[in-house]
């Protein structure tokens, strides 16, 4: 398993309803490869479209993450081919 800690921003434009905690997007961190990951909030019980802050991502394994995955790695996240929103990993934690 491998958690990391990112800021994340949800985009106004696809999404009109918050999350919670559990949500499952798909992120992108390789041109044309998803990944699954669950998000848990942090200090916060949902997540709103236009709304930016931090977040825990939990990834089963390493696959798909990319040869360069870690701190300052930007990535975007969304809902089958919609994109709704981006980050950046913060830090990665154990």
């Amino acid at each position: 398993m491998i958690n990391v800690i990112a800021e994340i921003k949800l985009f106004n434009a696809i999404r009109k309803t918050p999350f919670t905690t559990g949500y499952r997007p798909l992120f992108n961190f390789i041109a044309d490869m998803k990944k699954s990951g669950k998000i848990t909030l942090i200090n916060k019980e949902k997540f709103s479209p236009g709304e930016q802050g931090l977040v825990q991502i939990s990834f089963i394994d390493e696959n798909y993450l990319g040869k360069d995955f870690g701190k300052g790695k930007n990535f975007t996240f969304g809902e089958g081919a919609s994109i709704l929103g981006e980050g950046k990993i913060i830090d990665i934690v154990h």
